[in-house]
């Protein structure tokens, strides 16, 4: 099996780095990544700017871009790589919820599928994880069911795994994504005559909560898996639009 891997931490980024160390040893691996740091970067990409790509290591090469730019250029441009699998991660602090429409990790797998590669994004409920042993093992281990054929080809996975040793988490759930919001904060860091500088900050929010959701999965201990699709028609309302304009 090859497989890309990516981020949205940057290439040296050690939850990446981990992933590299680990599969590398059994699976033929390249890792595109951006150079520095794009959290938060969502599906945008560089266009009509010209990109920048640095060969840091063997097989390893380092983007000037977003995470989506990775993609497309790994895809694209570099090297002779086919993958048969795609890895965005491993990212500190979840990916739950409203946060995978502003995810650069979440949107890396998306490219991926939107290119007809399977995905997995990987986070760790933690923004300053104390290990990644336990997320690399398992996202190891997910690696099976690519082997065997048995993961639905039109989906990328959201996989988001607590920040505790593997003896305390308490299962796996395979959780719808969170209807959510932001509860933002912006905390006032400076201002001179003219500005005010601004730094955003905020925690997630859970409608309706009923124990299900990728999030509160999260919170209680267990892995969360969200089996994620590109389609984001809404195919219950289309008859009543329908009726809608045919009485009109």
């Amino acid at each position: 099996m090859r497989i890309l891997l990516t981020n949205d931490d940057g290439s040296e980024a050690p939850g990446l780095q981990a992933l590299r160390e680990t599969l590398g040893e059994e699976y033929e691996c390249l890792v595109v990544a951006p150079a520095r740091e794009k959290s938060a970067s969502s599906h945008s990409i560089s266009l009509g700017q010209k990109l920048v790509i640095e060969e840091r290591a063997r097989d390893q090469f380092a983007v000037h871009g977003t995470p989506a730019d990775c993609v497309k250029l790994a895809l694209s441009e570099l090297k002779d790589f086919r993958p048969d699998l795609l890895i965005s991660g491993i990212n500190p602090g979840p990916n739950t919820g409203v946060s995978v429409y502003y995810s650069g990790t979440i949107s890396a797998a998306r490219e991926g599928l939107i290119n007809r590669i399977p995905a997995i994004a990987v986070s760790i409920g933690s923004k300053t994880p104390s290990s990644f042993c336990c997320a690399t093992a398992f996202t190891r281990s997910l690696l099976e069911g690519y082997e065997e054929g048995v993961f639905p080809q039109d989906i990328f996975l959201n996989v988001n795994i607590p920040d505790r040793p593997e003896s305390e988490i308490l299962g796996i759930r395979v959780a719808r994504q969170a209807s959510s919001r932001f509860i933002e904060e912006f905390i006032r860091e400076n201002e001179t005559d003219h500005h005010r500088i601004y730094r955003l900050a905020g925690e997630i929010q859970v409608f309706d909560p009923d124990g299900t959701t990728d999030e509160e999965v999260l919170r209680k201990g267990f892995i969360a898996i969200t089996p994620l699709k590109l389609d984001l028609t809404d195919y219950a309302a289309v008859p009543r639009l329908e009726q809608w304009f045919r009485a009109r």
